[in-house]
């Protein structure tokens, strides 16, 4: 198991978590329309920096995680990738 103990997992992980999470808010909300209408959807009503904020939500659960498994390089990934996210967020608000 200490081979997942490495950063690059977790930024994979912190990466592709709230991705995932989008995918299945979409599927189980708006079933009639694909990922990309749900997206440029969310970005015409303006709200688009606030949908990737609360994906990043279930990060939590990956970070806490691995820092019960004692995998901590790998925890410094996800919130390294949480971060990445933040600033993705900040850029999009305020440019």
């Amino acid at each position: 198991m200490k081979r997942l103990n490495k950063m690059w997992i977790g930024t994979l992980m912190g990466i592709l978590v709230p991705f995932i999470a989008l995918v299945i808010y979409q599927q189980i909300k708006f079933t009639s329309i694909s990922l990309l209408e749900f997206f440029r959807a969310y970005e015409q009503i303006g709200v688009l920096s606030h949908v990737i904020s609360l994906a990043v939500i279930p990060n939590l659960l990956v970070f806490f995680g691995f820092i019960q498994f004692n995998f901590l390089k790998a925890a410094r990934g996800v919130l390294l990738s949480t971060f990445l996210f933040a600033f993705t967020v900040l850029i999009m608000r305020f440019i």
